[in-house]
Formats: structure tokens, C-alpha cells, sequence
């Protein structure tokens, strides 16, 4: 009766073990780059405020707009 209470007690350990070794390794973070790798970056617009991706923002100079309109009422 006492082996078996030892085995039990031995297999219940390795079981606690096993499991708080499979959860670190599940909250370990898998990598360090961002997980939008294929979203496009998104800048605001200097009149309205409105994100667009950055291939379809119109630039003057160091400012960004999201339309044309928005570039002509801006400028000076």
C-alpha cells in the first residue's frame, strides 16, 4: 500500500511538472516583430486626421494628406 501511495504521489509530481512546463512555454512570446507584418503603415493626414496606408498618402514637404482636396486647402 505505501508503494502505491509513493507512485501516485511520484506520477502526480511529474504530471505538475509536465503542465507548468507546457503553459511557460505557451505564454513565452513566440517572436519580437509586431504582428502586422503585412499591414501597411498607416499615417495621418495633417488637415483632417485620417489614417491612410502610406502608398496612397499625397506628401508636401514633411506633411501628409489623404486626398487632394485636403492638400489644396492646406497649402499656402
Amino acid at each position: 500500500m505505501g508503494q502505491l501511495l509513493r507512485l501516485l504521489i511520484i506520477l502526480f509530481g511529474l504530471w505538475l511538472v509536465i503542465h507548468y512546463v507546457r503553459r511557460a512555454l505557451k505564454a513565452r512570446p513566440r517572436d519580437t516583430e509586431p504582428q502586422t507584418r503585412g499591414s501597411p503603415r498607416m499615417l495621418p493626414c495633417a488637415r483632417c486626421g485620417v489614417h491612410v496606408p502610406e502608398s496612397q498618402a499625397l506628401r508636401s514637404g514633411d506633411k501628409i494628406y489623404c486626398c487632394p482636396e485636403h492638400l489644396k486647402e492646406d497649402a499656402p
